[in-house]
């Protein structure tokens, strides 16, 4: 999701963690300026220019952050020419392509860029400690990539927390699955780099330098590409549920924030990163099949006749006609057939009752009934969240899962409504 609902306190608490990270990471800049070895600037500028080119290509991730392949160059400066140059490297070459980004016409901000700068800088930092540990040289590089993959990830969590809206903990899962095999795919040449760069002639140092970083450039252009592609489903998808929407005014926005909280209910059980992914857009297109109800009925300020509610009713199973003519969705067609079953029995358009609803249709289903009680309608005004709630609880066991209703109301709190 692009901007979830967050709380003042998460927003507060973002604040005071992007000081005391960006002051973090000023303070570990200056010392290793004071303890920087000069002889190194000049072998060091090499690898200065390719992490900045790096930078200049990264991967967009959920969580509101990037990610690029320049880590490998600051693990090899770590080795080869110690802590102090490799944190100094990357500070100015973060903060250098952020500056470069908005002088193309990047939406980009001057403190983003100083505190990303900074959370690299503490990154290097971090692993430069850990690979001084006095660790053998195979262990240290090791030692040094699982721990720089760890504070990174907190950083990309805590962004997502302000972005997404989602837990610290939801947000460090999705990004150690979403960038993990590749990371440490590529931070497994790490050490075969700093073995063969050091036991190089000066005059061939740059060519395997080269030699290495190319192929590694080509694997991050095909991760990028890869996760472009999924964001292109993603916004075709939302696309498609706008132009649903805009049959009837009062549904602006109804399948996003469906989507929404949903999502933030699924995380409450062990889907995976994939099926979450999948998840989204069926949630998005959970009215699809409103695409064939006329405007009159959508529209009908009064009570809906017995006819023209059979039609209404339609419209679940004209949705799950159109997820199955979706290849990549077919599977998930039945989520939103079913997201109008009550967990009594008395619901449409099977009559499925408990468990026998699936849990995908279960979630909608709640997410669904939240959304239309806290929006207005043409024949009745919009609930608060309190209301909604404590109409929800009631209907527990006969049109919602009792089961959920706990889960439901802790994710409500934790963004902020309740």
């Amino acid at each position: 999701m692009e901007t979830g609902a967050v709380s003042k306190t998460t927003i507060i608490g973002h604040r005071a963690v992007t000081v005391f990270t960006v002051t973090c990471g000023l303070l570990v800049l200056f010392i290793s300026i004071f303890h920087v070895n000069e002889k190194f600037l000049s072998p060091v500028a090499i690898y200065a220019m390719l992490s900045f080119i790096a930078q200049l290509m990264p991967v967009k991730l959920s969580q509101g952050t990037v990610f690029s392949v320049a880590f490998i160059l600051d693990l090899v400066l770590l080795a080869l020419y110690g802590v102090p140059a490799a944190i100094i490297t990357r500070f100015v070459t973060t903060f250098a392509s952020g500056f470069f980004a908005i002088l193309l016409g990047k939406d980009e901000s001057f403190g983003g860029i100083v505190k990303l700068s900074s959370q690299m800088a503490l990154a290097t930092g971090a692993a430069g400690v850990a690979y001084l540990a006095g660790l053998p040289p195979v262990a240290a590089s090791v030692m040094a990539s699982v721990v720089y993959f760890l504070v990174y990830t907190v950083f990309i969590a805590v962004e997502g927390m302000r972005h997404t809206g989602d837990s610290f903990y939801a947000n460090w899962s999705s990004a150690i699955k979403t960038i993990g095999g590749n990371y440490f795919a590529l931070a497994f040449l790490t050490y075969l780099l700093v073995y063969i760069i050091s036991h190089s002639v000066m005059e061939s140092q740059l060519f395997v330098l080269l030699l290495f970083f190319v192929p590694v450039m080509l694997v991050s252009h095909a991760f990028r590409l890869s996760l472009n592609i999924q964001q292109s489903y993603l916004k075709t998808v939302r696309t498609l549920a706008k132009a649903i929407e805009a049959k009837d005014p009062y549904m602006k926005g109804h399948s996003e924030r469906v989507a929404e909280l949903t999502l933030a209910l699924a995380k409450e059980f062990s889907f995976s990163e994939k099926d979450l992914r999948k998840l989204e857009y069926v949630a998005l297109l959970h009215d699809a099949g409103k695409i064939g109800v006329s405007d009159e009925i959508l529209n009908k300020p009064g009570t809906l006749s017995y006819e023209e509610y059979e039609t209404v009713k339609q419209h679940a199973v004209l949705g799950a006609e159109i997820l199955h003519k979706i290849k990549f969705l077919s599977s998930k067609a039945p989520f939103v057939m079913h997201h109008h079953e009550r967990y009594d029995g008395t619901g449409y358009p099977a009559g499925l009752k408990g468990e026998n609803i699936p849990l995908v249709s279960r979630l909608l289903a709640l997410a669904d009934a939240y959304d239309a009680m806290t929006t207005d309608r043409p024949f009745r005004g919009a609930r608060t969240p309190e209301q909604a709630v404590a109409e929800i609880e009631q209907l527990a066991g006969t049109q919602f899962d009792p089961n959920l209703i706990g889960k439901f109301k802790k994710v409500l709190y934790r963004r902020g409504e309740i």
